[in-house]
């Protein structure tokens, strides 16, 4: 629905590769620092919609996030803005229109390429030979949706060219990875925020941090293939949906078979 919005908005306009660019670095940049202001200042600020929204289920202590600084914001819009236009130059451009079906499949086929390549690459992070790269963003259990972007320059180019991969595959339409941009912000700096308010329904990512292991992926399905699921805590939702087949399909049928064997044997 939200690449329905930018295809109404952009389909009348000829963009140049520039523009595309530009266009594709504010999106990013503005939701990125409005949505984590909007979690940090606004909710957490409340103390109703804090508790009432916290998906923390293991106490952490408190650590208080850097302010942020010209400088840093400068270093930080430099990056992106390279990372942009890297993205942009590498791979194909296409037009799928607005064809919600067509659409629809494709946001699919990317959350699954992307999470697998997030996933490789997070894993690769917890082993010996790149622990130091990853060791900056675990500095922080979650207590800020900004620790989102808490990382080394050269984790930050390595999950940036894991982004780019499905992106490679599957070509660019500038209205979806506007979409991609503004999605993935809500979705990573609400998984940093130990809240619940958009899209996370349970504590995967902070079982992450607070363990330091497991719960590599991005939502869990490859963590449930691979066998480094950190069992949830908190009841799954919609943007699990693997967990919540299991929860509601999987399980009651498994207890419900065990339960029958069990009365054959007595």
């Amino acid at each position: 629905m939200v690449q329905q919005v930018f295809y109404l908005l952009l389909e009348k306009i000829e963009l140049n590769f520039i523009t595309q660019v530009v266009l594709y670095w504010l999106i990013g940049s503005i939701s990125f620092y409005a949505i984590g202001i909007f979690i940090e200042k606004f909710i957490k600020s409340n103390d109703v919609l804090r508790d009432k929204l916290t998906v923390r289920v293991k106490k952490v202590k408190k650590q208080e996030f850097p302010a942020f600084t010209i400088k840093g914001i400068i270093a930080g819009e430099i990056k992106a803005f390279m990372s942009v236009s890297i993205i942009l130059y590498l791979a194909p451009e296409v037009h799928r229109g607005n064809s919600l079906l067509l659409n629809l499949g494709w946001f699919w086929m990317r959350i699954v390429a992307a999470d697998f390549c997030f996933y490789v690459v997070h894993r690769l992070f917890h082993t010996k030979s790149f622990l130091k790269i990853h060791l900056k963003h675990h500095e922080f259990q979650d207590t800020s949706s900004f620790v989102a972007g808490h990382k080394s320059l050269l984790e930050y180019i390595i999950v940036t060219i894991t982004d780019v991969l499905p992106i490679l595959i599957f070509g660019y339409d500038i209205t979806q990875v506007c979409a991609w941009t503004l999605i993935g912000n809500i979705y990573n700096l609400e998984g940093h925020s130990s809240l619940s308010i958009f899209f996370i329904p349970s504590d995967f990512h902070d079982l992450h941090h607070t363990g330091f292991n497991g719960n590599y992926g991005i939502h869990g399905f490859w963590d449930r293939v691979f066998k480094t699921l950190n069992p949830l805590s908190k009841k799954p939702g919609i943007m699990f949906p693997v967990s919540l087949i299991e929860s509601n399909i999987i399980n009651p049928y498994i207890s419900a078979k065990q339960a029958t064997h069990n009365k054959f044997d007595d």
